[in-house]
């Protein structure tokens, strides 16, 4: 189940203020590691979509435990049947959960450098990116692909972006992406067929 929250922007500093300091430590630390208030908001706003999905697909009501593997994905210490992803950029925040591995990621439409697209796109995307008549709702819609398949392996981005999408990584993989352009963002989820 998706927890969304596209209104960001209508939380006062306040309400911020206040999400930040529910937060356990660990992501209160991650938060407060973003330079700027948008950031921090973002995040703290991200969090807070997790603790409402936990509450309504559990009744989980406290702040759970939380372990992480070697590339610092968090897992609910105690809970293995519990899946979850958090993602959040500048127009939206929220959180995946489900009952079998997932990844989640939500990015703003916005305009991209060249020798990003050439990092991060193999050559058919790159082909394809450039013949959109809209290249940046293209590469974030790869990108958002991308990443939410990272995140459902936990494993972090590595060398292979470029390839990511037809790699051994995407067998065995459902990619669902929504595109809110009146919003200004895409968003994909990632989930393991089980």
């Amino acid at each position: 189940m998706l927890y969304l929250n596209t209104h960001i922007w209508e939380a006062s500093s306040g309400q911020v203020q206040a999400a930040l300091e529910a937060l356990p430590e660990w992501r209160r630390m991650l938060a407060m590691g973003f330079r700027h208030e948008s950031g921090r908001r973002e995040n703290a706003l991200a969090f807070i979509e997790l603790m409402r999905g936990l509450r309504a697909e559990y009744g989980m009501t406290d702040i759970p435990r939380f372990e992480y593997n070697q590339h610092g994905k968090p897992s609910l210490t105690g809970c293995p049947h519990i899946h979850f992803s958090i993602s959040h950029c500048r127009v939206a925040a929220g959180c995946l959960i489900s009952d079998v591995p997932c990844g989640f990621d939500v990015e703003r439409i916005r305009k991209v450098s060249a020798n990003m697209i050439a990092h991060s796109m193999n050559l058919k995307e790159q082909e394809m990116i450039g013949s959109s008549p809209w290249p940046e709702l293209a590469f974030v819609r790869l990108w958002t692909r991308k990443e939410a398949l990272y995140k459902l392996w936990g494993t972090g981005i590595d060398d292979g972006l470029r390839e990511v999408l037809c790699s051994p990584m995407a067998k065995g993989v459902a990619l669902r992406t929504t595109e809110n352009v009146a919003d200004g963002y895409v968003m994909t989820e990632a989930f393991l067929i089980p």
